[in-house]
């Protein structure tokens, strides 16, 4: 057996290697681009302004969409095509990448996902994870769904993303936004 190990290892290292890892995983992602976010009313973001949500660089480095502390527009949405590999006999997953500027007010994300298809709109919120508590340390915060027979290819997924509490003091970066599935082997 340990011989057959070491061939598979060996293989696996081998040129062309990740093509064939990728294609025997059965995770799936599909990444959310910052500029794809709006706010939930769908009006696209700008530069950050003091008390609007927008756009901002952090200390000269990072690019993130800022929720400002004391500042309107805590709502966020977008959507994205429903990947044309997902199983969608498990669940889906929203992640956020984020953090808040200073750990002074209590507050949390929360994320709502609405699935539509081809004669299948208005759709309840199949997220089933509660509003998680955010940090001042940069985390991935992950929302899980509940498997929905309204999750179909082709549709989509729309999502929202809310930051809650009294945020007076505390600004809110989000850095990244992906979505993560189980793929399905297609046959064609």
């Amino acid at each position: 057996m340990k011989g057959v190990l070491n061939e598979v290892a060996r293989f696996i290292s081998a040129p062309g290697a990740e093509a064939i890892k990728a294609l025997l995983s059965s995770k799936g992602y599909a990444p959310v681009p910052l500029g794809a976010i709006t706010l939930k009313d769908g009006t696209y973001l700008t530069k950050q302004a003091t008390t609007a949500t927008g756009y901002a660089q952090i200390a000269s480095k990072e690019i993130v969409i800022d929720v400002p502390a004391g500042g309107a527009s805590k709502s966020l949405g977008f959507s994205i095509p429903t990947p044309v590999d997902i199983d969608t006999t498990y669940p889906v997953e929203v992640h956020v990448l984020a953090k808040k500027a200073t750990n002074t007010d209590t507050l949390t994300l929360d994320c709502e996902v609405y699935p539509t298809s081809p004669g299948s709109t208005g759709n309840s919120d199949i997220q089933a994870t509660s509003a998680i508590t955010l940090t001042s340390t940069t985390a991935d915060y992950k929302f899980v769904c509940s498997v929905s027979t309204t999750v179909v290819t082709p549709g989509g997924l729309s999502a929202v993303l809310t930051v809650g509490g009294t945020n007076t003091n505390d600004a809110v970066y989000i850095y990244s936004v992906w979505i993560e599935y189980t793929k399905l082997l297609l046959n064609a």
